[in-house]
């Protein structure tokens, strides 16, 4: 058991390291003096920090971008990662991406899946496969292969119908 190196009374429950200019300093303190203003942890410098982005700006073709509702700017944006209101979302849903892409390298989710789902996703997507060969086919005045087509659509929704309530 450490006691707190601020008010020497509690148990250190936090434990901070700080390293500047190369000189590693180590903190043990407790919960009360770690939510006091003797040590502020900014979570969105903390995240900035780690992915070496605080000083890189987001552009969008060199152009300023301002939300109408709240007033933000694409600078504001940039050096907090936060948004205004709702609409900033969509003021700034290109530079959203464009950090979303730099911080995890997708803007997709490419995760795990449950094992129940795997099937239905397959399905999913070869039935939109087989749609859009139908609308190709349809196009291309190929009927015959369309009613084939037509065909495995609706095997294949009746099958995903039935792993849905398994």
């Amino acid at each position: 058991m450490s006691l707190c190196q601020i008010c020497k009374q509690r148990e250190a429950t936090v434990y901070f390291t700080q390293i500047i200019n190369g000189v590693k300093t180590k903190m043990n303190v407790c919960s009360k003096c770690a939510g006091t203003n003797v040590i502020k942890i900014d979570l969105n410098s903390l995240i900035t920090g780690l992915l070496n982005i605080q000083n890189q700006e987001i552009r969008t073709a060199d152009q300023a971008i301002q939300c109408e509702r709240c007033g933000m700017t694409t600078d504001e944006f940039n050096s907090t990662g936060k948004m205004g209101c709702s609409q900033c979302y969509e003021v700034f849903f290109e530079p959203m991406q464009q950090l979303l892409n730099r911080i995890h390298g997708n803007t997709h989710h490419r995760g795990k899946v449950p094992k129940k789902l795997v099937s239905v996703q397959a399905t999913n997507a070869k039935i939109d496969e087989l749609k859009k060969e139908l609308s190709e086919c349809i196009k291309n005045e190929a009927y015959e292969k369309a009613a084939e087509i037509r065909d495995q659509i609706k095997e294949l929704t009746s099958q995903l119908g039935g792993l849905a309530n398994e």
